[in-house]
Protein backbone atom coordinates (compact mmCIF):
# COMPACT_ATOMS: atom_id res chain seq x y z
CA UNK A 1 0.00 0.00 0.00
CA UNK A 2 1.44 3.16 -0.80
CA UNK A 3 0.34 6.19 1.41
CA UNK A 4 1.69 9.93 0.48
CA UNK A 5 1.23 13.18 2.50
CA UNK A 6 0.43 11.68 6.07
CA UNK A 7 -1.31 14.26 8.56
CA UNK A 8 1.22 14.64 11.17
CA UNK A 9 -0.53 12.90 13.81
CA UNK A 10 -2.65 10.22 11.32
CA UNK A 11 -3.78 7.26 12.94
CA UNK A 12 -1.86 4.21 11.64
CA UNK A 13 -3.88 1.52 13.20
CA UNK A 14 -6.56 1.88 10.28
CA UNK A 15 -6.24 0.30 6.91
CA UNK A 16 -5.65 2.91 4.71
CA UNK A 17 -5.98 0.96 1.35
CA UNK A 18 -7.07 3.40 -1.52
CA UNK A 19 -10.57 2.42 -2.42
CA UNK A 20 -9.69 1.20 -6.15
CA UNK A 21 -6.69 0.52 -8.42
CA UNK A 22 -4.53 3.42 -9.62
CA UNK A 23 -3.86 6.70 -7.43
CA UNK A 24 -5.99 8.51 -5.58
CA UNK A 25 -6.27 12.27 -3.76
CA UNK A 26 -8.28 13.37 -1.05
CA UNK A 27 -10.32 16.42 -1.47
CA UNK A 28 -8.77 18.81 0.99
CA UNK A 29 -10.23 21.75 -0.88
CA UNK A 30 -13.94 20.98 -0.33
CA UNK A 31 -13.86 18.20 2.14
CA UNK A 32 -10.48 18.19 4.33
CA UNK A 33 -12.65 16.55 7.24
CA UNK A 34 -14.04 12.88 7.97
CA UNK A 35 -17.75 13.00 6.57
CA UNK A 36 -21.26 11.85 8.35
CA UNK A 37 -22.35 8.32 7.28
CA UNK A 38 -25.16 10.32 5.84
CA UNK A 39 -23.09 12.01 3.58
CA UNK A 40 -20.90 9.04 2.78
CA UNK A 41 -23.91 7.40 1.22
CA UNK A 42 -26.17 10.45 -0.30
CA UNK A 43 -23.20 11.97 -2.28
CA UNK A 44 -21.70 9.97 -4.70
CA UNK A 45 -24.01 8.62 -7.06
CA UNK A 46 -24.94 12.23 -7.83
CA UNK A 47 -21.19 13.34 -8.15
CA UNK A 48 -20.14 10.58 -10.19
CA UNK A 49 -22.94 11.00 -12.73
CA UNK A 50 -22.63 15.03 -12.74
CA UNK A 51 -19.73 14.53 -13.78
CA UNK A 52 -19.71 11.67 -17.11
CA UNK A 53 -22.02 14.12 -18.26
CA UNK A 54 -20.51 17.30 -18.03
CA UNK A 55 -17.19 15.97 -19.55
CA UNK A 56 -19.00 13.49 -22.26
CA UNK A 57 -20.61 17.40 -23.16
CA UNK A 58 -16.61 18.67 -24.30
CA UNK A 59 -15.02 15.50 -25.37
CA UNK A 60 -12.90 15.45 -22.64
CA UNK A 61 -11.14 12.29 -22.44
CA UNK A 62 -12.15 11.44 -18.58
CA UNK A 63 -15.30 9.21 -18.41
CA UNK A 64 -15.40 10.49 -15.16
CA UNK A 65 -13.94 11.50 -11.66
CA UNK A 66 -14.34 8.53 -9.19
CA UNK A 67 -15.13 9.24 -5.43
CA UNK A 68 -14.49 6.88 -2.77
CA UNK A 69 -14.80 6.81 0.59
CA UNK A 70 -11.70 5.42 3.18
CA UNK A 71 -12.36 5.91 6.51
CA UNK A 72 -14.19 8.58 5.94
CA UNK A 73 -12.42 10.58 4.21
CA UNK A 74 -13.33 11.29 0.66
CA UNK A 75 -10.38 10.43 -1.89
CA UNK A 76 -11.14 11.37 -5.87
CA UNK A 77 -9.36 9.36 -9.55
CA UNK A 78 -9.86 11.05 -12.82
CA UNK A 79 -10.37 7.62 -14.51
CA UNK A 80 -9.78 8.26 -18.47
CA UNK A 81 -11.98 6.57 -20.72
CA UNK A 82 -9.74 3.87 -22.63
CA UNK A 83 -9.06 2.58 -18.62
CA UNK A 84 -8.90 -1.06 -18.87
CA UNK A 85 -11.93 -2.51 -17.68
CA UNK A 86 -12.81 -5.59 -15.23
CA UNK A 87 -12.58 -8.12 -18.71
CA UNK A 88 -8.83 -6.24 -19.88
CA UNK A 89 -7.99 -3.33 -22.28
CA UNK A 90 -10.18 -1.77 -24.25
CA UNK A 91 -10.33 -3.01 -28.03
CA UNK A 92 -7.57 -0.96 -29.46
CA UNK A 93 -9.95 -0.34 -32.55
CA UNK A 94 -12.55 1.24 -30.48
CA UNK A 95 -10.34 3.56 -28.64
CA UNK A 96 -9.16 4.94 -31.33
CA UNK A 97 -12.87 5.96 -32.82
CA UNK A 98 -14.12 7.15 -29.71
CA UNK A 99 -10.98 9.46 -29.17
CA UNK A 100 -11.73 10.52 -32.85
CA UNK A 101 -15.34 10.98 -31.81
CA UNK A 102 -14.30 13.01 -28.56
CA UNK A 103 -12.04 15.23 -31.11
CA UNK A 104 -15.11 16.36 -33.01
CA UNK A 105 -17.31 16.68 -29.69
CA UNK A 106 -14.69 18.96 -28.69
CA UNK A 107 -14.11 21.07 -31.88
CA UNK A 108 -18.13 21.22 -32.09
CA UNK A 109 -18.30 22.94 -27.93
CA UNK A 110 -16.05 25.74 -28.88
CA UNK A 111 -17.69 26.38 -32.83
CA UNK A 112 -21.40 26.58 -30.91
CA UNK A 113 -19.89 27.75 -27.87
CA UNK A 114 -22.44 25.26 -26.05
CA UNK A 115 -21.90 26.87 -22.24
CA UNK A 116 -23.90 29.64 -23.50
CA UNK A 117 -26.86 27.02 -23.99
CA UNK A 118 -26.06 25.46 -20.53
CA UNK A 119 -26.34 28.90 -19.02
CA UNK A 120 -29.11 30.01 -20.33
CA UNK A 121 -30.83 26.37 -18.97
CA UNK A 122 -29.65 27.18 -15.29
CA UNK A 123 -31.17 30.98 -15.01
CA UNK A 124 -34.51 29.87 -16.48
CA UNK A 125 -35.06 26.43 -15.77
CA UNK A 126 -32.49 24.84 -13.13
CA UNK A 127 -32.20 27.69 -10.68
CA UNK A 128 -35.41 28.58 -9.84
CA UNK A 129 -36.62 25.16 -10.13
CA UNK A 130 -34.16 24.60 -7.65
CA UNK A 131 -34.92 27.23 -5.05
CA UNK A 132 -38.87 26.25 -5.06
CA UNK A 133 -37.82 22.95 -4.77
CA UNK A 134 -35.85 24.27 -1.63
CA UNK A 135 -38.56 26.14 -0.45
CA UNK A 136 -41.04 23.22 -0.66
CA UNK A 137 -38.91 21.53 1.23
CA UNK A 138 -38.49 24.30 4.25
CA UNK A 139 -41.66 23.08 6.22
CA UNK A 140 -42.78 22.88 10.15
CA UNK A 141 -40.65 19.80 10.97
CA UNK A 142 -42.36 19.65 14.86
CA UNK A 143 -45.61 19.79 13.24
CA UNK A 144 -44.53 16.27 11.52
CA UNK A 145 -45.67 13.44 13.02
CA UNK A 146 -42.95 10.04 13.26
CA UNK A 147 -43.79 8.61 9.53
CA UNK A 148 -44.32 12.48 7.86
CA UNK A 149 -41.25 13.40 9.74
CA UNK A 150 -39.43 9.97 8.25
CA UNK A 151 -40.80 10.79 4.81
CA UNK A 152 -38.79 14.20 4.84
CA UNK A 153 -36.01 13.14 5.53
CA UNK A 154 -36.05 10.42 3.10
CA UNK A 155 -37.02 13.65 0.36
CA UNK A 156 -33.98 15.77 1.99
CA UNK A 157 -31.65 12.67 1.19
CA UNK A 158 -33.01 12.39 -2.43
CA UNK A 159 -32.63 15.96 -2.86
CA UNK A 160 -29.45 16.34 -1.97
CA UNK A 161 -28.49 13.71 -4.43
CA UNK A 162 -30.36 15.47 -7.57
CA UNK A 163 -28.60 18.32 -6.52
CA UNK A 164 -25.09 17.05 -6.30
CA UNK A 165 -25.54 15.76 -9.65
CA UNK A 166 -27.19 19.36 -10.77
CA UNK A 167 -23.64 21.05 -9.47
CA UNK A 168 -21.38 19.07 -11.33
CA UNK A 169 -23.12 18.35 -14.08
CA UNK A 170 -22.27 22.25 -15.12
CA UNK A 171 -18.70 21.77 -14.11
CA UNK A 172 -17.51 22.05 -17.67
CA UNK A 173 -19.69 25.71 -18.75
CA UNK A 174 -18.65 26.77 -15.57
CA UNK A 175 -14.91 25.72 -16.14
CA UNK A 176 -13.71 25.79 -19.82
CA UNK A 177 -14.56 29.35 -20.95
CA UNK A 178 -12.52 31.05 -17.97
CA UNK A 179 -9.47 28.29 -18.34
CA UNK A 180 -9.67 28.85 -22.22
CA UNK A 181 -9.72 32.62 -21.93
CA UNK A 182 -6.28 32.64 -19.11
CA UNK A 183 -4.16 30.33 -21.02
CA UNK A 184 -4.63 31.75 -24.39
CA UNK A 185 -4.36 35.49 -22.86
CA UNK A 186 -1.29 34.55 -21.05
CA UNK A 187 0.33 33.11 -24.31
CA UNK A 188 -0.48 36.27 -26.32
CA UNK A 189 0.79 38.19 -22.85
CA UNK A 190 3.60 36.34 -21.53
CA UNK A 191 2.22 37.22 -18.27
CA UNK A 192 1.46 34.03 -15.52
CA UNK A 193 -2.41 32.97 -16.35
CA UNK A 194 -3.05 33.42 -12.73
CA UNK A 195 -1.83 37.02 -12.90
CA UNK A 196 -4.39 37.15 -15.05
CA UNK A 197 -7.80 36.54 -12.64
CA UNK A 198 -8.17 40.25 -11.70
CA UNK A 199 -10.31 40.65 -14.72
CA UNK A 200 -13.38 38.99 -13.52
CA UNK A 201 -14.15 40.34 -10.53
CA UNK A 202 -16.70 41.53 -9.08
CA UNK A 203 -18.47 38.81 -12.32
CA UNK A 204 -19.56 36.52 -9.13
CA UNK A 205 -21.94 38.68 -7.47
CA UNK A 206 -22.47 35.73 -5.33
CA UNK A 207 -18.97 35.53 -4.27
CA UNK A 208 -19.10 39.12 -2.49
CA UNK A 209 -20.86 39.62 0.71
CA UNK A 210 -23.84 41.70 -1.26
CA UNK A 211 -25.70 38.33 -2.79
CA UNK A 212 -27.85 39.19 -5.54
CA UNK A 213 -31.23 38.03 -2.95
CA UNK A 214 -29.61 40.34 -0.44
CA UNK A 215 -30.21 43.35 -2.51
CA UNK A 216 -34.27 44.28 -2.13
CA UNK A 217 -33.15 43.76 1.60
CA UNK A 218 -30.18 46.52 1.02
CA UNK A 219 -32.52 49.01 -0.45
CA UNK A 220 -35.19 48.85 1.86
CA UNK A 221 -32.64 49.32 4.73
CA UNK A 222 -31.25 52.02 3.14
CA UNK A 223 -34.43 54.02 3.30
CA UNK A 224 -35.58 53.31 6.47
CA UNK A 225 -33.77 55.36 9.41
CA UNK A 226 -34.99 53.43 12.07
CA UNK A 227 -34.60 49.95 10.76
CA UNK A 228 -31.03 50.89 10.31
CA UNK A 229 -30.88 51.60 14.22
CA UNK A 230 -32.16 48.49 14.51
CA UNK A 231 -29.66 46.41 12.34
CA UNK A 232 -26.86 48.40 13.82
CA UNK A 233 -28.15 48.39 17.99
CA UNK A 234 -26.10 45.99 19.29
CA UNK A 235 -28.88 43.77 20.68
CA UNK A 236 -29.54 40.36 20.96
CA UNK A 237 -29.14 39.12 16.75
CA UNK A 238 -32.07 36.97 17.20
CA UNK A 239 -34.31 39.53 18.45
CA UNK A 240 -32.36 42.15 15.74
CA UNK A 241 -33.86 39.92 13.04
CA UNK A 242 -37.24 39.75 14.54
CA UNK A 243 -37.75 42.88 14.86
CA UNK A 244 -36.40 43.68 11.29
CA UNK A 245 -38.30 41.09 9.68
CA UNK A 246 -41.71 42.52 11.63
CA UNK A 247 -40.77 46.09 10.00
CA UNK A 248 -39.31 45.61 6.59
CA UNK A 249 -40.94 42.67 4.63
CA UNK A 250 -37.81 42.92 2.10
CA UNK A 251 -35.44 41.62 4.68
CA UNK A 252 -37.70 38.69 5.84
CA UNK A 253 -37.69 37.18 2.50
CA UNK A 254 -34.35 37.60 2.52
CA UNK A 255 -34.03 35.14 5.93
CA UNK A 256 -36.41 33.03 4.28
CA UNK A 257 -34.65 32.45 1.22
CA UNK A 258 -30.93 31.85 2.75
CA UNK A 259 -31.80 30.41 6.17
CA UNK A 260 -31.01 26.65 5.36
CA UNK A 261 -27.97 27.16 3.44
CA UNK A 262 -24.88 24.96 5.48
CA UNK A 263 -22.51 27.88 6.78
CA UNK A 264 -19.71 25.73 5.62
CA UNK A 265 -18.48 22.76 3.68
CA UNK A 266 -20.34 20.09 2.12
CA UNK A 267 -21.76 17.79 5.32
CA UNK A 268 -24.47 18.63 7.95
CA UNK A 269 -22.15 18.73 10.93
CA UNK A 270 -21.84 22.72 9.54
CA UNK A 271 -24.63 24.54 11.29
CA UNK A 272 -27.04 26.44 8.56
CA UNK A 273 -27.21 30.35 8.16
CA UNK A 274 -30.49 30.54 10.38
CA UNK A 275 -28.71 28.80 13.37
CA UNK A 276 -26.33 31.60 13.34
CA UNK A 277 -28.73 35.12 13.67
CA UNK A 278 -25.26 36.65 14.36
CA UNK A 279 -23.66 35.92 10.58
CA UNK A 280 -27.24 37.34 9.18
CA UNK A 281 -26.56 40.45 11.47
CA UNK A 282 -23.36 40.88 10.19
CA UNK A 283 -23.94 39.98 7.10
CA UNK A 284 -26.37 43.01 6.12
CA UNK A 285 -24.30 45.25 8.58
CA UNK A 286 -21.47 44.52 6.07
CA UNK A 287 -23.63 45.00 2.86
CA UNK A 288 -24.78 48.09 3.64
CA UNK A 289 -21.22 49.48 3.12
CA UNK A 290 -19.94 47.47 0.67
CA UNK A 291 -19.68 49.43 -3.42
CA UNK A 292 -20.49 46.81 -5.55
CA UNK A 293 -18.71 48.51 -8.48
CA UNK A 294 -15.58 48.52 -6.70
CA UNK A 295 -14.66 45.13 -8.04
CA UNK A 296 -15.78 45.53 -11.56
CA UNK A 297 -14.00 49.12 -11.74
CA UNK A 298 -10.92 46.78 -11.02
CA UNK A 299 -11.54 44.69 -13.35
CA UNK A 300 -11.98 46.99 -15.99
CA UNK A 301 -8.88 48.91 -15.44
CA UNK A 302 -7.03 45.66 -15.20
CA UNK A 303 -8.59 44.21 -18.32
CA UNK A 304 -7.23 47.44 -20.21
CA UNK A 305 -3.86 47.25 -19.07
CA UNK A 306 -3.61 43.46 -20.17
CA UNK A 307 -5.33 44.17 -23.58
CA UNK A 308 -2.52 46.58 -24.29
CA UNK A 309 0.12 43.78 -24.01
CA UNK A 310 -1.73 41.48 -26.22
CA UNK A 311 -0.76 41.66 -30.30
CA UNK A 312 -3.21 43.88 -32.52
CA UNK A 313 -4.34 40.82 -34.64
CA UNK A 314 -5.27 38.74 -30.95
CA UNK A 315 -7.09 41.79 -29.87
CA UNK A 316 -11.02 40.90 -30.82
CA UNK A 317 -10.14 37.03 -29.77
CA UNK A 318 -8.69 38.55 -26.76
CA UNK A 319 -12.48 40.48 -26.45
CA UNK A 320 -14.48 37.69 -27.44
CA UNK A 321 -12.42 34.94 -25.10
CA UNK A 322 -13.12 37.33 -21.95
CA UNK A 323 -16.79 38.22 -22.43
CA UNK A 324 -17.03 34.55 -22.57
CA UNK A 325 -15.21 34.06 -19.18
CA UNK A 326 -16.88 36.81 -17.90
CA UNK A 327 -20.41 35.74 -18.89
CA UNK A 328 -20.36 32.20 -17.11
CA UNK A 329 -17.78 33.06 -14.30
CA UNK A 330 -20.50 33.37 -11.68
CA UNK A 331 -21.52 29.59 -12.36
CA UNK A 332 -18.29 28.78 -10.24
CA UNK A 333 -20.02 29.65 -7.43
CA UNK A 334 -23.28 29.66 -8.04
CA UNK A 335 -23.48 25.72 -8.86
CA UNK A 336 -23.17 25.26 -5.15
CA UNK A 337 -25.19 27.58 -3.63
CA UNK A 338 -28.02 27.45 -5.46
CA UNK A 339 -28.05 23.24 -5.41
CA UNK A 340 -26.30 21.32 -2.80
CA UNK A 341 -25.73 23.46 -0.20
CA UNK A 342 -29.03 24.65 0.61
CA UNK A 343 -30.06 21.02 -0.02
CA UNK A 344 -27.47 19.87 2.47
CA UNK A 345 -28.90 22.73 5.15
CA UNK A 346 -32.96 21.31 4.86
CA UNK A 347 -31.23 17.92 5.34
CA UNK A 348 -29.24 18.69 8.88
CA UNK A 349 -32.49 20.87 9.87
CA UNK A 350 -34.46 17.78 9.09
CA UNK A 351 -32.28 15.24 11.05
CA UNK A 352 -32.14 17.28 14.36
CA UNK A 353 -35.70 17.83 14.05
CA UNK A 354 -35.27 14.23 14.88
CA UNK A 355 -32.60 14.08 16.89
CA UNK A 356 -34.56 16.71 19.20
CA UNK A 357 -37.57 14.03 19.18
CA UNK A 358 -35.52 11.15 20.10
CA UNK A 359 -33.45 12.88 22.94
CA UNK A 360 -36.91 13.87 24.31
CA UNK A 361 -37.15 9.73 24.17
CA UNK A 362 -33.92 8.99 25.46
CA UNK A 363 -33.34 7.48 22.63
CA UNK A 364 -30.32 9.18 21.16
CA UNK A 365 -27.85 11.24 24.20
CA UNK A 366 -28.58 14.18 22.06
CA UNK A 367 -30.47 15.95 19.27
CA UNK A 368 -27.03 16.55 17.49
CA UNK A 369 -26.07 12.89 17.26
CA UNK A 370 -29.13 12.19 14.73
CA UNK A 371 -26.28 13.54 12.15
CA UNK A 372 -24.19 10.68 12.82
CA UNK A 373 -27.13 8.28 11.15
CA UNK A 374 -26.73 6.86 8.16
CA UNK A 375 -30.17 7.03 5.28
CA UNK A 376 -31.37 2.99 6.12
CA UNK A 377 -31.16 3.72 9.85
CA UNK A 378 -34.19 6.02 10.03
CA UNK A 379 -36.80 3.72 10.49
CA UNK A 380 -35.07 1.51 12.88
CA UNK A 381 -34.23 4.88 15.30
CA UNK A 382 -37.94 5.30 15.20
CA UNK A 383 -39.04 1.92 15.88
CA UNK A 384 -36.61 2.29 19.52
CA UNK A 385 -34.08 -0.77 17.01
CA UNK A 386 -30.59 -0.61 16.44
CA UNK A 387 -28.69 1.61 16.41
CA UNK A 388 -28.43 2.42 19.90
CA UNK A 389 -27.57 5.51 21.53
CA UNK A 390 -24.28 4.64 22.61
CA UNK A 391 -23.23 3.58 19.09
CA UNK A 392 -24.60 6.59 17.31
CA UNK A 393 -22.41 9.10 19.70
CA UNK A 394 -19.58 7.31 19.50
CA UNK A 395 -19.88 7.63 15.69
CA UNK A 396 -19.60 11.21 16.16
CA UNK A 397 -16.48 11.11 18.58
CA UNK A 398 -14.70 8.74 16.52
CA UNK A 399 -15.40 10.65 13.26
CA UNK A 400 -14.19 13.76 15.26
CA UNK A 401 -10.75 11.95 16.33
CA UNK A 402 -10.33 10.82 12.50
CA UNK A 403 -11.01 14.77 11.61
CA UNK A 404 -8.27 16.09 14.17
CA UNK A 405 -5.55 13.08 13.42
CA UNK A 406 -6.15 13.73 9.48
CA UNK A 407 -5.52 11.40 6.77
CA UNK A 408 -3.04 10.87 4.16
CA UNK A 409 -3.21 13.33 0.87
CA UNK A 410 -2.00 10.65 -1.57
CA UNK A 411 -3.21 6.87 -1.99
CA UNK A 412 -1.40 4.02 -4.37
CA UNK A 413 0.85 5.06 -6.89
CA UNK A 414 2.26 8.11 -8.28
CA UNK A 415 -0.08 9.56 -10.93
CA UNK A 416 1.04 9.10 -14.52
CA UNK A 417 2.05 12.43 -16.34
CA UNK A 418 -1.02 13.64 -18.43
CA UNK A 419 -0.85 13.60 -21.75
CA UNK A 420 1.06 16.62 -23.66
CA UNK A 421 -1.66 18.91 -24.90
CA UNK A 422 0.55 19.64 -27.99
CA UNK A 423 0.30 15.52 -29.06
CA UNK A 424 -3.38 15.94 -29.01
CA UNK A 425 -5.71 17.58 -31.88
CA UNK A 426 -6.02 21.80 -31.51
CA UNK A 427 -9.32 21.32 -30.36
CA UNK A 428 -9.08 18.72 -27.63
CA UNK A 429 -5.84 20.39 -26.72
CA UNK A 430 -7.68 23.56 -25.72
CA UNK A 431 -10.39 21.48 -23.80
CA UNK A 432 -8.08 19.29 -21.64
CA UNK A 433 -5.44 22.84 -21.21
CA UNK A 434 -8.46 23.90 -19.84
CA UNK A 435 -9.92 21.64 -17.59
CA UNK A 436 -6.59 20.77 -15.62
CA UNK A 437 -5.64 24.19 -15.35
CA UNK A 438 -8.96 25.56 -13.76
CA UNK A 439 -9.10 21.49 -11.47
CA UNK A 440 -5.21 22.38 -10.40
CA UNK A 441 -6.30 25.69 -9.31
CA UNK A 442 -9.51 24.89 -7.02
CA UNK A 443 -8.18 21.51 -5.67
CA UNK A 444 -4.17 22.14 -5.69
CA UNK A 445 -1.89 23.35 -3.01
CA UNK A 446 1.50 22.68 -1.61
CA UNK A 447 2.48 19.14 -1.65
CA UNK A 448 4.88 19.83 0.96
CA UNK A 449 5.28 22.98 3.83
CA UNK A 450 7.84 25.56 2.13
CA UNK A 451 9.71 28.23 4.16
CA UNK A 452 11.29 28.28 7.35
CA UNK A 453 10.75 29.39 11.07
CA UNK A 454 9.65 32.55 9.94
CA UNK A 455 8.24 32.29 6.71
CA UNK A 456 5.33 30.47 5.33
CA UNK A 457 4.98 30.05 1.38
CA UNK A 458 2.05 29.44 -0.17
CA UNK A 459 0.04 30.43 -3.36
CA UNK A 460 -0.57 33.13 -4.37
CA UNK A 461 -4.41 34.25 -4.48
CA UNK A 462 -4.96 37.95 -4.33
CA UNK A 463 -2.37 40.93 -4.79
CA UNK A 464 -1.46 43.09 -1.85
CA UNK A 465 0.89 43.37 0.80
CA UNK A 466 -0.99 43.66 4.73
CA UNK A 467 0.60 43.45 8.18
CA UNK A 468 -1.81 42.17 11.12
CA UNK A 469 -2.29 40.31 14.11
CA UNK A 470 -3.45 36.65 13.40
CA UNK A 471 -6.84 34.97 14.40
CA UNK A 472 -6.63 31.18 13.48
CA UNK A 473 -10.04 30.05 12.35
CA UNK A 474 -10.76 26.25 13.02
CA UNK A 475 -14.86 26.11 13.38
CA UNK A 476 -17.76 28.20 12.91
CA UNK A 477 -17.20 29.87 16.39
CA UNK A 478 -14.24 31.29 16.11
CA UNK A 479 -14.91 32.76 12.77
CA UNK A 480 -17.82 34.96 15.32
CA UNK A 481 -14.28 35.93 17.32
CA UNK A 482 -12.88 37.98 14.56
CA UNK A 483 -12.35 41.14 15.40
CA UNK A 484 -10.89 43.95 12.88
CA UNK A 485 -7.76 44.45 10.88
CA UNK A 486 -6.58 40.56 11.99
CA UNK A 487 -5.47 37.98 9.45
CA UNK A 488 -7.76 34.88 8.94
CA UNK A 489 -5.90 32.11 9.16
CA UNK A 490 -7.89 29.09 7.83
CA UNK A 491 -7.88 25.09 6.76
CA UNK A 492 -10.25 26.70 4.09
CA UNK A 493 -13.49 28.61 3.72
CA UNK A 494 -16.61 28.84 3.08
CA UNK A 495 -19.91 30.75 2.23
CA UNK A 496 -19.81 31.81 6.13
CA UNK A 497 -16.94 33.73 5.74
CA UNK A 498 -18.50 36.05 3.69
CA UNK A 499 -20.48 37.44 6.49
CA UNK A 500 -16.90 38.56 8.84
CA UNK A 501 -14.68 39.65 5.63
CA UNK A 502 -15.25 43.34 6.65
CA UNK A 503 -13.08 42.45 9.54
CA UNK A 504 -10.64 40.66 7.84
CA UNK A 505 -7.48 42.22 6.09
CA UNK A 506 -5.82 39.36 4.55
CA UNK A 507 -6.61 35.62 3.97
CA UNK A 508 -4.30 32.49 4.76
CA UNK A 509 -5.52 28.67 4.11
CA UNK A 510 -4.29 25.07 4.30
CA UNK A 511 -5.88 24.36 1.06
CA UNK A 512 -6.91 25.05 -2.41
CA UNK A 513 -5.17 27.17 -5.18
CA UNK A 514 -5.87 30.61 -6.97
CA UNK A 515 -9.43 29.36 -8.48
CA UNK A 516 -10.53 28.24 -4.48
CA UNK A 517 -12.95 30.21 -2.66
CA UNK A 518 -10.81 32.08 -0.49
CA UNK A 519 -8.89 33.43 -3.72
CA UNK A 520 -11.75 34.19 -5.15
CA UNK A 521 -13.36 36.66 -2.48
CA UNK A 522 -10.43 37.96 -1.58
CA UNK A 523 -10.01 39.32 -4.87
CA UNK A 524 -13.74 40.48 -4.93
CA UNK A 525 -13.10 42.29 -1.65
CA UNK A 526 -10.06 43.60 -2.51
CA UNK A 527 -7.59 41.93 -0.15
CA UNK A 528 -4.49 40.03 -0.19
CA UNK A 529 -4.39 36.32 0.24
CA UNK A 530 -1.89 33.18 0.48
CA UNK A 531 -4.11 30.17 -0.18
CA UNK A 532 -2.43 26.02 0.09
CA UNK A 533 0.19 26.13 2.03
CA UNK A 534 -0.54 22.56 3.00
CA UNK A 535 0.06 23.55 7.29
CA UNK A 536 -0.10 27.12 7.66
CA UNK A 537 -2.93 26.71 10.31
CA UNK A 538 -0.10 24.35 12.25
CA UNK A 539 2.93 27.00 11.94
CA UNK A 540 1.02 30.62 12.92
CA UNK A 541 0.82 28.29 16.29
CA UNK A 542 3.97 30.86 17.16
CA UNK A 543 2.85 33.96 15.56
CA UNK A 544 1.10 36.88 16.65
CA UNK A 545 1.13 38.96 14.00
CA UNK A 546 2.45 38.49 9.92
CA UNK A 547 2.54 40.08 7.09
CA UNK A 548 1.29 38.41 3.95
CA UNK A 549 2.19 39.34 0.51
CA UNK A 550 -0.70 37.65 -2.10
CA UNK A 551 1.45 38.89 -4.71
CA UNK A 552 4.40 36.30 -3.88
CA UNK A 553 2.15 33.88 -1.79
CA UNK A 554 4.64 34.66 1.15
CA UNK A 555 3.55 34.87 4.93
CA UNK A 556 6.12 36.40 6.98
CA UNK A 557 5.72 35.78 10.74
CA UNK A 558 7.03 39.33 12.28
CA UNK A 559 5.75 38.44 16.13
Amino acid sequence: MAVRGEGADMDTTLDWAPPGPGPWQQDSAHNPVAQTHMLQAVYPSGFGRGFEEAFSAYGVLLDRLAMGGVNGFIYHQPQPFDLPGPDGPKDPEWVGAEFGRRVGVAAEAFEKQVWREGLRRWDEELKPASIARHQALDVDLEALDDAALEAHIEACTGHVSDMVYQHHRHNMHALVPVGDFLLQAAAWTGRPPTSLLSVLDGYSPVSNVVAPEMVPALDALGEDDEAREILFSGGDPADVLARLRARVPQVGDYIDAVHFRVLDGFDITSPTIGERPEGLVGRLQVALDVDSDDALQRSSAAAAQIRADVPPEHQAAFDDLLAEARLVYRLRDERGIYSEIPAIGLLRLALLALGRRLEQRGRLRAAQDALEVGPHEIAGLLAGEAPTADEVHERGKERVRRTEAGCPRFLGPPPPPPPPADALPPPLARVMSAVGFIIDGILGQKEEPEGDAGVIIGIPGAQGVVEGPVRLVRSIDDLFDLEAGEVLVTPTTGEAFNSMLHLVSAIVTDHGSFASHAAIVSREMGIPAVVGTADGTQRRASAKRVRVDGTTGQVTILE
